[in-house]
């Protein structure tokens, strides 16, 4: 697959992600609000598991938001389509993974493999340069063992857990 194809394959999916992540959190939003209004009408007690159940599905609801604008992030970090395509791959896993994602570190070989298919020299540059120049940026590391992973810390007020 060419990389202009993958670049917009990747971009189509990332926002199909955002847009499913969106209609499950306000379908979870609304079932919080059905519920609270038909407590408050009855007048009636919220039973406590009940209670933390919504608490734990709120808080997974904030986790996956926060996970997906972290994301975002990572990605709004690429100053060219060659970054954008290493960092969509060293990202990997899908986008609710969020920062979990870095723990399937692809190897530097295995990227060159893969994004300059064919040993093209002039591809395989590009793919250095990007690699290296996240990773002044702070964006990623190699590690001596060849594995990439994202560093990228949110500069966002709530902390990743």
């Amino acid at each position: 697959m060419s990389p202009h194809l993958q670049d917009v394959t990747s971009g189509w999916r990332d926002r199909a992600q955002q847009v499913r992540g969106g209609w499950h959190d306000r379908a979870e939003q609304r079932l919080e609000d059905l519920i609270e209004q038909r407590r408050r009408e009855r007048g009636e007690q919220l039973p406590p598991e009940v209670g933390a159940a919504l608490d734990v599905r709120r808080q997974e609801r904030e986790k996956r938001a926060r996970e997906l604008r972290w994301r975002a992030e990572v990605l709004a970090e690429a100053q060219t389509a060659e970054e954008r395509r290493v960092l969509q791959r060293v990202l990997g896993a899908p986008a609710e993974a969020g920062p979990a994602a870095t723990n399937v570190a692809p190897r530097y070989t295995a990227l060159l493999d893969t994004l300059a298919p064919g040993g093209e020299p002039e591809r395989e540059m590009a793919v250095h340069r990007a690699i290296w120049s996240l990773a002044e940026r702070r964006v990623l590391a190699v590690s001596p063992h060849g594995e990439v992973r994202v560093t990228f810390v949110s500069s966002g007020p709530e902390p990743l857990d």
